[in-house]
């Protein structure tokens, strides 16, 4: 029942759950059981508690290999939670190992802006408590990756459109690569850089172009129809593609597939809305091969963790008002027929206020800007106001400030636009200060190209797709087995007509013990 739950996301249901399973002498269901207790309080926020709990499940464990990987569990655990941990925890005179694990908690949160000061923190960490237990095959493996993601392929190519219709797509997204190149300075560690565009000749020809000019790796192309050229050529040398394969189409060994995903944004959604407490939604998507990728990512999402979509209705993004869509979805059709029905036979006016349907907890958009700033002011008409309305980025556009029609929708996007940290800021305020206001417009490809030049450091020196895990500019990355790079994003809400960016919804022991390594 527990594991129901939690796969439900439901970690207070899990808790309840696993409170009513007495004691058991099985070393194998005690494990069983601290470790989803330990996976229920991450999740709920409370890592002092689910560390101490992992701490009491080592006790039970047996194998040296079983106790190292729960303290990567511990580890790993701590990374999603940095938030809820207090800057200076409270030393614990009868547990020295719990809090040493919150004080390595609070140092990956705290320095997960700067790869150096993060090395060097945890360092000092390990040298001034050496008996810990983090302090032996974890933080070494934890550093001997932070170095890694600073050895850098000898050349790197970058494929981009350059010339033609995508033009600025395509300089945003080198704008944000040779910023995070120039950021190294002279250091030799810094691989050498060419640019090739893929307006210029045939994209399977530049690829092959850049394999003979010596690319140890390539990132890029950035166009679908150009991946698909490229994809079949792939083979000894890491690419990392700006986009994706169709669905089915099989992936290279030795291709990444890196995108800002749409799909992705609606999975969020999906699991930030359960998370949120709802379950039952309805949805409004824009009619487009654009809208139905999202709404099939969204149901499917929404329906893995237990949650059911009641309704989902299109409207047409050429028109103005989408008042029949949205009584579509609401069933305040059927109520306006019932009214019409009843004083038809009464023959007479009736004083009437038409009610929408109440099973749902929650709505889903699938909408760019224009659509949006007119969608969410004819649900609230429609008697909606009421309801948590979730979306993709696309709603929003950087850099825009007449948002007020777009006020309580939530939504995510990338670290770039709503981290709170002063890299990332500083990072803002370069971008402006050098390209001026109209490059927040393009923040999220800009942003791209940042994380695509750290990934090639990553994929280049690590073995396995499964292996990549990364706080980035775009979202904290990784690849699955066929090597499609997916983004877990920051959320906000728009208040005011402005963004609001807000805390992180714990994601507990979602991943792999994964080392997360930071970017921000």
């Amino acid at each position: 029942a527990a594991e129901l739950r939690l796969a439900r996301n439901q970690p207070e249901a899990a808790l309840r759950a696993l409170n009513r399973v007495g004691s058991t002498d099985r070393q194998s269901a005690a494990s069983r059981i601290l470790l989803l207790r330990s996976e229920a309080l991450f999740r709920l926020g409370r890592p002092e508690s689910a560390v101490s709990t992992l701490l009491k499940r080592e006790s039970v464990l047996r194998s040296r290999r079983e106790i190292e990987e729960n303290r990567r569990l511990i580890w790993s655990g701590l990374q999603s939670s940095g938030a809820s941990i207090p800057p200076n925890p409270v030393a614990r005179n009868d547990d020295p190992v719990l809090t040493g694990w919150l004080e390595l908690g609070h140092i990956a949160y705290r320095d997960r802006t700067s790869l150096n000061s993060l090395y060097a923190s945890l360092d000092t960490w390990r040298r001034a408590n050496s008996d810990h237990p983090a302090s032996g095959t974890l933080l070494n493996d934890v550093l001997q990756n932070l170095q890694a993601l600073s050895s850098y392929p000898h050349q790197v190519a970058l494929l981009l459109p350059l010339s033609g219709k995508q033009k600025l797509l395509g300089e945003a997204i080198r704008d944000g690569f040779m910023a995070a190149h120039f950021e190294l300075g002279n250091d030799s560690r810094r691989p050498a850089v060419r640019i090739y565009d893929t307006d210029k000749e045939d994209p399977a020809a530049v690829y092959q172009r850049a394999l003979l000019d010596g690319a140890a790796f390539v990132v890029g192309p950035l166009m679908k129809s150009n991946v698909n050229a490229v994809a079949p050529l792939v083979d000894g040398v890491t690419t990392l593609a700006l986009n994706t394969l169709p669905a089915g189409a099989v992936s290279p060994r030795d291709l990444y597939q890196f995108a800002l995903s749409p799909e992705d944004e609606a999975r969020a959604a999906a699991l930030r809305a359960i998370a949120d407490g709802h379950s039952n939604a309805v949805a409004l998507i824009e009619n487009s091969a654009w809208g139905k990728r999202i709404q099939e990512a969204f149901a499917a999402e929404l329906q893995a963790r237990g949650g059911t979509l009641l309704a989902a209705n299109t409207y047409d993004p050429n028109d103005t008002d989408h008042s029949a869509a949205i009584q579509r979805m609401l069933l305040l059709d059927q109520s306006i027929a019932r009214r019409d029905r009843l004083a038809a036979n009464l023959g007479k006016k009736l004083e009437f206020e038409p009610r929408r349907r109440q099973d749902v907890d929650f709505i889903f958009v699938a909408s760019r800007p224009k659509s949006a700033k007119a969608i969410k002011p004819a649900l609230r008409f429609h008697y909606a106001g009421d309801l948590p309305t979730y979306a993709t980025s696309a709603i929003y556009q950087p850099g825009t400030t007449d948002n007020t029609d777009l006020n309580g929708i939530y939504f995510p996007d990338v670290p770039w636009l709503l981290e709170p940290t002063q890299n990332v800021a500083d990072h803002r305020a370069a971008l402006l200060r050098n390209w001026g206001p109209g490059s927040e417009r393009m923040a999220r490809f800009y942003a791209l190209g940042y994380d695509s030049y750290h990934l090639s450091a990553m994929l280049h020196n690590r073995a396995g797709r499964n292996s990549l895990n990364m706080n980035g500019m775009t979202g904290t990355l990784w690849a699955d087995s066929d090597g499609v790079v997916h983004r877990a994003l920051k959320w906000a809400r728009i208040e005011d007509g402005t963004t609001r960016t807000l805390p992180d919804a714990p994601r507990g022991l979602t991943q792999d013990a994964e080392i997360v390594l930071s970017q921000q």
